[in-house]
């Protein structure tokens, strides 16, 4: 079967109303079990890091610790991730980028977006993957932009699958206001330079809910 016969996906643009209400709304709100869902988002079973550069060659890992998610009956795929759960191994930092990059104050998530087609998910039999680049829009403090990810799709029994990145996605904060935030991070860290390309990577569990 041709990959483009098994997975259509294309990008949802927010209206910028839409995104203020989630942008606006806590994380706890947006949480549990999604009453038109068709596949939940497990969210220990589920990672998403980020990787910084400082100093023009001192590369570092962080991840976001908790996640929401789900496909509904529309094949609207929607992953919320609460900045708040930012974790990058040193408590002063990650109060840093909760307060000076992500504001936090004002933006609690940001989210990701895409339609899905629900009838090819169900044409895959377990054990079979397959490689998938799409577009997909990522709403972030306050702003819209479209990315590409370079994902392997693979369902791993009768009732979940499991998405993950082949390659990073590549987060350009010039598109999402935090240029200023990162400068304020080298400011008081002392550093000579912060990239401000950001390269991400995933690994997503979604699974049936139990009838």
């Amino acid at each position: 079967m041709k990959l483009e016969n098994l997975l259509s996906i294309k990008p949802l643009l927010l209206t910028s109303v839409l995104a203020m209400s989630v942008f606006g709304s806590s994380f706890q709100a947006l949480a549990g079990h999604h009453k038109n869902s068709v596949y939940e988002l497990k969210s220990k079973q589920s990672l998403l890091t980020f990787f910084s550069i400082k100093s023009g060659s001192i590369g570092e890992v962080h991840e976001f610790k908790s996640l929401n998610g789900h496909i509904d009956k529309e094949g609207l795929a929607t992953i919320t991730i609460d900045l708040t759960s930012v974790e990058t191994g040193i408590e002063i930092r990650n109060e840093r980028m909760k307060s000076m990059l992500f504001n936090t104050n004002e933006f609690t998530t940001a989210q990701v977006q895409t339609e899905v087609s629900l009838d090819a998910l169900k044409a895959l039999k377990v054990g079979e993957s397959f490689h998938r680049h799409v577009p997909v829009t990522l709403n972030l403090h306050g702003q819209s932009q479209k990315l590409i990810a370079h994902s392997d799709v693979v369902k791993i029994a009768d009732n979940k699958i499991v998405i993950y990145s082949t390659k990073p996605a590549v987060v350009d904060a010039s598109q999402f206001g935090l240029v200023d935030g990162i400068a304020a991070l080298q400011k008081i860290a002392g550093l000579p330079s912060i990239a401000t390309s950001v390269p991400v990577t995933f690994k997503l569990t979604f699974e049936l809910p139990s009838k």
